[in-house]
């Protein structure tokens, strides 16, 4: 014997409801899981300041050699301070640069015989971003 179920409209109607609800609320859950992941990642997990993870963030300190000689390169540009660097010598327009340095503070110091700076030397503090500075040459 077998039975025939018929299921009236108000009942079709009320399934389809609760299929939708909780379709929506499985994706709503998704959505809030997905959140929380990120929320997590962000605090205490790496990045940021005060931070116990593994990333670091590094910046850069440039500027320009300007006036003196014709394209301003060789001046010999040392960074003391903070995190150790190894001097650079300008290129032809007196461009420098020391990248990959952790927050702190530094001094940068142009040197090149027989040439005097404006400034002799400056101090920098790198706090969250990159930072520049620049000397005048003259001979």
């Amino acid at each position: 014997m077998s039975a025939t179920h018929k299921i009236t409209n108000n009942q079709q109607e009320a399934i389809m409801k609760s299929l939708n609800t909780n379709h929506t609320m499985s994706r709503l859950a998704v959505v809030l899981l997905a959140l929380l992941t990120l929320l997590i990642s962000g605090c205490g997990a790496g990045g940021g300041y005060g931070s116990s993870g593994t990333t670091s963030y590094t910046y850069s300190i440039s500027g320009m050699i300007s006036g003196g000689a014709t394209d301003n390169s060789g001046v010999t540009v040392t960074l003391t301070g903070g995190t150790a660097a190894t001097p650079v010598i300008t290129a032809a327009g007196g461009a420098y640069s020391f990248t990959g340095l952790a927050n702190g503070s530094y001094t940068v110091t142009p040197t090149r015989t027989s040439y005097t700076f404006t400034p002799s030397s400056a101090p920098v503090t790198v706090y969250g971003g990159n930072m520049s500075t620049n000397f005048a040459e003259s001979p």
